[in-house]
């Protein structure tokens, strides 16, 4: 059978939500009979996702963590041509907005089709000589994959490309069973400014709700400086931080409460995973992502960032309203059908595949 062959581009594949996408559609694309998939890593960190054994997978010998940024950049693009040459795949997606310029960049001239994912928020700057690259080159791709719909909305005026996508992020659907839950407010991701895992430690102790505990899960460069902070919380002895745990899920559906205070988002994996497994969820609306997986009142709380009296009030609400975190559990777990794997995988596939020849069939 003649199959298509596509070539995914990433960083890397340690623990983080843009690296969990490309291993989940890498996997799961490579399980359609018509498709031959190719994974390329461009560091030698080490792997933390497992992959499907029909994945080939292509990982420098090198390292570039000791090279400036033009000889490392350089050292890639003789990498990814190289590559491109010897697989010859009909579409490429590249993954992370430091490196699709250098992804567009190795494969000029070799007719091929690229496509660009960015995962960031759309404001954040990567420096300005990527910036630039990417406003430059990003009119040589095929199209664009957005996460959200204010991405789309900035990418439109940012870049010179009229094809651009909105994809979330493929979300696991866990099964509940109507589970027991505890009395925990619940809150995953990343010990940095961003996440702004301070903000929560305060809204719990303005609470003050006898019943409740609050449990951090995460890693990152604050947390000890979090550690610092909540021990000096009135409330410390009910507040925990336990780090990276592969029983994420076990937590998710202990929890009661997902509360999410970040400022600043791609799209929020943690936030939509906790809907997902039916916590109430209670989250500032910060670009980006929050407002898409949320209807304000009809599946969580979504608050202006920074208002901090109304995030109280809400997060009391939430504690002391047993029926409408029922409510709010029942309804984001309907919405987040919406974010299945297979439905997001297809619809990669379809953005990335439209439009290709029958010459570009192996």
């Amino acid at each position: 059978m003649n199959k298509l062959t596509i070539c995914i581009v990433v960083p890397s594949l340690k623990m983080g939500g843009m690296e969990r996408v490309a291993a989940t559609l890498v996997n799961e694309l490579v399980i359609k009979d018509n498709v031959e998939v190719h994974l390329i890593i461009l560091s030698r960190i080490p792997k933390q996702f497992d992959l499907h054994e029909k994945v080939i997978l292509h990982e420098p010998s090198y390292s570039t963590s000791k090279l400036n940024f033009f000889n490392a950049s350089l050292k890639t693009i003789n990498y990814l041509r190289y590559k491109f040459k010897v697989i010859k795949p009909c579409s490429i997606l590249s993954f992370g907005d430091r490196y699709n310029s250098i992804v567009i960049l190795s494969s000029l001239f070799l007719n091929i089709n690229v496509f660009v994912s960015n995962r960031q928020n759309p404001h954040v700057s990567n420096g300005l000589l990527v910036d630039l690259l990417n406003k430059l080159l990003y009119s040589y791709s095929k199209g664009i994959v957005a996460q959200t719909k204010y991405a789309m909305s900035v990418f439109a005026n940012k870049y010179s490309v009229n094809n651009i996508s909105v994809i979330p992020n493929p979300i696991k659907q866990i099964e509940t069973l109507n589970k027991i839950r505890d009395f925990t407010v619940l809150n995953v991701g990343r010990f940095d400014n961003d996440k702004n895992q301070f903000d929560l430690i305060n809204f719990f102790d303005a609470v003050d709700n006898p019943f409740w505990n609050l449990l951090f899960i995460g890693e990152g460069p604050k947390i000890s400086i979090t550690e610092s902070y909540l021990n000096r919380a009135k409330l410390k002895d009910r507040i925990k931080i336990i780090g990276f745990t592969k029983e994420i899920e076990k937590y998710y559906l202990n929890s009661s409460i997902f509360a999410f205070t970040s400022i600043s988002e791609g799209f929020p994996n943690a936030l939509a995973e906790a809907m997902a497994a039916g916590c109430a969820c209670i989250a500032y609306d910060c670009v980006a992502g929050p407002s898409d997986i949320i209807d304000d009142g009809v599946n969580g709380f979504l608050i202006p960032v920074g208002d901090e009296k109304q995030y109280i009030r809400k997060l009391k609400l939430l504690m002391e309203d047993e029926a409408l975190r029922i409510r709010f559990s029942k309804a984001a777990q309907e919405k987040m059908k919406q974010f299945e794997a297979s439905v997001i995988v297809e619809r990669f596939y379809e953005f990335i595949t439209s439009g290709i020849e029958n010459h570009h069939y192996h």
